[in-house]
């Protein structure tokens, strides 16, 4: 288990949000086994790809990441699920119903739920 499933399973439920300068760039919903990140801002999605070196590997390299983390997710029962602005991007875990998607991530646990938008902000 990382640490980023055992976090998800033992927040209950809430909202919180990170603001910048008096500005939301951060809401954060928990309930129960699943967490909603919404991003409000651009540059705070960015900054999270380059802290994790996810934007200077290869798309294959990317992709593996992406996938093994949803795996883990979904092998324990949990969810998260990654917005813009309020629309959704990505479902990782339990609850992804990936259709094409699979073919490209190799797993039923990455859905993507938007890919003109993802792709327009990681691009």
């Amino acid at each position: 288990m990382t640490a980023l499933t055992w976090l998800i399973s033992l927040l209950e439920s809430g909202v919180a949000s990170l603001l910048s300068n008096d500005v939301e760039t951060l809401r954060l919903k928990v309930d129960k086994k699943r967490i909603d990140f919404n991003l409000m801002n651009k540059d705070l999605l960015m900054d999270l790809l380059n802290s994790t070196q996810v934007d200077k590997g290869s798309l294959l390299e990317k992709v593996s990441l992406l996938r093994s983390v949803a795996r883990e997710l979904k092998d324990e029962g949990l969810t998260l699920t990654i917005a813009y602005q309020g629309d959704l991007l990505l479902t990782l875990g339990s609850e992804a119903k990936p259709t094409f998607s699979q073919i490209v991530t190799g797993t039923d646990a990455v859905e993507i739920n938007d890919l003109k938008q993802l792709m327009r902000i990681i691009i």
